[in-house]
């Protein structure tokens, strides 16, 4: 009798002791996943501040550059190393292609063919209107232009560029970030930005460009632009207009 009752004694000091680990278990596991999606949410918000900082740098340099060589440069491609093609200006051999840093005179973190990155490692993306015969990124091309009824890349808040939603209409060059979900397209709105893909990337292929609100599942991207009053006002500071 004593060895029955001592058996059973272990078996529910043992019961209790499995049950006690799950709990445990239990309670860890939820905490490890608290830790972990808030490690997460952390690193997104770090990488949206550094991309969005980021892009105030590269818009920056841009006015500086037009300052100093009387035009913006053209994208980099993708074999370009970083530098704009080609290297002096003009008709560019691709509107819709990469920031071009080592022309800037920007630095950063880059990938394998040269291109500056985000914290997502997703390529900045630089695109510059051709309005004029690429007059923006002719030198002096931009003399023959005047603000009034200038059409050049749009920015709009719906898929399709039209009355009522469109945020700018003249903007000379459009920046943009792709976000974290830059390997997919994800709605009509991120499709807009970078709605061709080439060479392992994807690029914009026409004149309109989408800013929404920051939506983790439908949007991400992260877009700036430069303004051409802001631009002209700098380049006739430098000597570059009349």
């Amino acid at each position: 009798m004593l060895n029955i009752s001592m058996s059973k004694l272990q078996a529910k000091v043992s019961g209790f002791s499995i049950i006690e680990l799950a709990i445990v278990l239990a309670i860890v596991s939820t905490l490890l996943g608290g830790l972990l999606l808030s490690f997460s949410e952390v690193r997104e918000s770090n990488n949206r501040t550094d991309a969005a900082n980021t892009l105030d740098e590269i818009k920056e340099a841009l006015y500086g550059f037009a300052q100093i060589n009387g035009r913006l440069p053209c994208p980099a491609r993708a074999d370009s190393l970083g530098a704009e093609v080609p290297a002096t200006g003009g008709p560019c051999t691709q509107r819709y292609g990469f920031v071009p840093w080592s022309t800037l005179g920007l630095s950063g973190p880059t990938n394998t063919d040269n291109l500056l990155v985000d914290g997502w490692l997703s390529p900045f993306r630089y695109n510059v209107s051709n309005v004029g015969g690429s007059a923006f990124t002719t030198a002096g091309g931009v003399r023959g232009l005047t603000l009034a009824g200038l059409s050049a890349l749009q920015v709009c808040t719906v898929s399709a560029c039209g009355a009522g939603n469109v945020l700018v209409d003249s903007a000379p060059a459009v920046i943009v970030s792709l976000g974290a979900n830059w390997g997919t397209f994800t709605s009509a709105e991120e499709r807009e930005n970078a709605e061709v893909t080439a060479l392992g990337y994807r690029h914009a292929n026409d004149d309109e460009f989408i800013f929404v609100p920051y939506n983790e599942t439908t949007f991400d991207d992260m877009i700036t632009w430069l303004s051409p009053s802001i631009l002209y006002t700098k380049m006739i500071a430098a000597g570059q207009l009349p």
